[in-house]
């Protein structure tokens, strides 16, 4: 019963950080310290956790995979690149974005989701100071502009252009490799044994709005999204509050209106016009506003 308990009784001394056991919280003081006392067998790495090592392990010398679909060919060395995968075939997205009808698999592609609202690029780019959202976006920029020196590899097989040899070894065996399992398309029947002829495929299906409501014209491109536009015909709420009598048609509505109605620790954000100091609670909404400024600014 102690594991499932919310107790943490053991406190670091030099940043206040508590944990549930002794072994945590010792692993987390070799993070200030810098102590690594676990040593790879295959090579001079030390890692601060067992479990490093093995991950270390798995990734660098054993390449093993012991979590395995159960459904297509697909193996990984960590149980949580395993639980994203699954939801794949499952459709699940049980990450949402508070602001749009936007959900996600994993929590990584809904934080560099939500800096589409936000506006955040945290990445710089150490040459020219261009800043990203995302590291790769970062990454890219840089072995395009200011890497002109570097050998650049081109794949044999698609328009791939890839800087390091190590890393074409990589796309050509998870792009190119055939597969004996078959991989059928998430949007139509068709199957395909390479990975790289399944992606493209499903980009033709990108733009398609395969779900169409029989009660009204619209249409869209994700079931989920003709799911939550039902509840506009049916007229069910189904997400209630638990703090007073209002129900919802989308999670995401609930969230906002507990955020803003029952949680005393909210302060919504807000966006302030610098030419009238009209103010607004959505970035997009500010935007369209000097949009619409500008548009009258030019007519007039």
């Amino acid at each position: 019963m102690r594991s499932h308990s919310d107790e943490r009784p053991h406190r670091c001394h030099l940043c206040e950080k508590a944990f549930r056991t002794v072994t945590l919280l010792q692993n987390h003081i070799n993070t200030h310290t810098g102590t690594r006392p676990h040593k790879c067998p295959d090579c001079a790495m030390a890692f601060v956790t067992s479990g490093e090592v093995v991950r270390h392990r798995r990734y660098k010398h054993t390449h093993e995979k012991p979590f395995k679909c159960s459904i297509c060919d697909y193996a990984s060395v960590e149980v949580s690149k395993l639980k994203r995968h699954i939801r794949s075939h499952t459709g699940e997205r049980p990450f949402p974005c508070t602001f749009c009808s936007y959900a996600s698999r994993d929590t990584y592609k809904l934080k560099r989701h939500m800096r589409t609202h936000s506006g955040e690029k945290p990445y710089k780019c150490h040459v020219c100071e261009a800043n990203f959202t995302q590291s790769g976006t970062m990454k890219m920029h840089i072995r395009q502009k200011h890497t002109d020196n570097v050998p650049k590899y081109h794949c044999p097989h698609c328009d791939a252009i890839i800087a390091r040899k190590s890393d074409l070894g990589v796309h050509l065996r998870k792009q190119h490799s055939y597969s004996s399992l078959s991989m059928k398309c998430r949007y139509c029947d068709a199957t395909f044994h390479e990975r790289y002829a399944l992606i493209q495929h499903q980009k033709t299906h990108r733009n398609e709005k395969r779900f169409k409501c029989d009660q009204c014209d619209y249409a869209c491109k994700q079931k989920r999204h003709m799911i939550m536009h039902k509840h506009i015909h049916t007229g069910e709420k189904p997400f209630s509050c638990s703090h007073c009598d209002m129900h919802f048609r989308q999670k995401q509505l609930l969230d906002l209106h507990f955020k803003k109605n029952h949680d005393p620790s909210f302060i919504p954000e807000a966006y302030i016009c610098s030419q009238c100091c009209k103010s607004f609670s959505r970035k997009d909404k500010i935007i369209l506003f000097y949009e619409n400024q500008s548009s009258t600014t030019v007519v007039q």
